[in-house]
């Protein structure tokens, strides 16, 4: 029996307004702790800001640490690599200290040469020891060129953790469907045929095919002040009020979660939004803008649920799939599946010397 407890560190993007990004180290932290309690290994789990800008509040916070956790979220932006670059040159102090890359966001598609190379550097660092994905585990094995303590895994978001981190449970006597809305422009800079006025039609035909089904429905968002604002421009356009049909926008993590867990059912655009839904069984339908919904759709077996391209301007058959949802629940045996195998390479974290 171990006497001291490990040391380890999640780095969390905090004072994120898309509140997606703080759940995920939440979720990390939560089920870093409750696998280790159950197989009776002690450690203590502090968590650190990754946005940092005093570095030596960072190296303050590394100090004595045995590991260090990168969870979840995209790895696509060059000005995000190069901060956790340079978060490695202040882990290189402590040559006993173990870096895991949990559940990172890998898509099919060939990043920029720049942030290939970015990717490249941080997971062949000799300091780390494993490399997990919630996306594309084929397209991560491609930048991973040496040995590694512990092989690459494909794994669940730690979000879906969420009900039991948060300890929120689905309100039962929901009846009102929630409407998750993005900012517009986000499709077309993902690469989609999708202009302002297509999102905007979207919407409208959604809300109309809702209600013509006599479901009472919301808006919401993520937190997003760009994506709250469209949400009041395309109220508006429609003549609706605002206070009634959008309210304020949340403020925090657990609001969000909070939130999610009191609909019905989910129609949304961002992807925490329908893994928070997930998590909560809470039965979604996402409006996808960007392949790494697909390849959360791959992992819980529900693909036609994860609606793209001209699908999108068919509001009937997007709220026939959300009915779908409401009607057939979820796939518990392949949710409880990848969950067993993502609490396997979270013990590699915690038995790890």
């Amino acid at each position: 029996m171990r006497l001291f407890k490990k040391k380890i560190l999640v780095f969390s993007r905090m004072h994120i307004t898309n509140y997606g990004d703080p759940i995920i180290a939440d979720c990390c932290k939560y089920i870093i702790k409750k696998t280790a309690k159950e197989n009776k290994y002690p450690v203590k789990v502090s968590m650190a800001d990754v946005y940092e800008k005093d570095m030596e509040v960072t190296r303050k916070l590394l100090k004595g640490q045995k590991a260090v956790v990168f969870p979840g979220g995209g790895l696509n932006s060059v000005v995000f690599n190069n901060k956790i670059l340079d978060i490695f040159k202040l882990i290189e102090e402590q040559s006993d200290i173990s870096v895991f890359f949990n559940a990172i966001g890998i898509l099919r598609v060939k990043p920029r040469k720049k942030n290939e190379e970015l990717l490249v550097n941080l997971f062949n660092h000799h300091q780390v020891k494993q490399v997990t994905t919630r996306g594309d585990y084929n397209q991560l094995l491609k930048y991973i060129h040496t040995p590694k303590a512990y092989p690459a895994k494909l794994v669940f978001d730690p979000a879906i953790w969420v009900n039991e981190a948060y300890g929120i449970e689905r309100s039962l006597s929901a009846e009102k469907i929630g409407v998750g809305v993005i900012r517009p422009e986000i499709f077309q800079h993902n690469g989609y045929d999708f202009s302002t006025e297509d999102v905007f039609q979207m919407y409208q035909g959604i809300i109309t095919e809702l209600e013509a089904k006599g479901y009472v429905w919301e808006f919401f968002t993520n937190g997003m002040k760009e994506d709250y604002n469209f949400g009041i421009e395309v109220l508006n356009r429609m003549e609706r009020n605002t206070k009634q049909y959008l309210g304020k926008n949340v403020k925090s993590s657990r609001e969000l979660v909070e939130k999610i867990s009191s609909y019905q059912a989910v129609i949304a655009a961002r992807l925490h939004a329908n893994i928070i839904s997930t998590s909560l069984r809470v039965p979604s339908v996402a409006l996808v803008w960007n392949d790494k919904m697909n390849l959360f759709a791959e992992i819980i077996g529900q693909e036609e649920r994860y609606i793209s391209g001209e699908l999108l301007k068919d509001a009937k058959y997007i709220v026939h799939q959300l009915e779908l949802a409401m009607k057939n629940g979820y796939n518990e045996e392949k949710i409880d599946s990848m969950k067993t195998i993502t609490v396997e390479t979270i013990k590699n974290i915690i038995r790890d010397n």
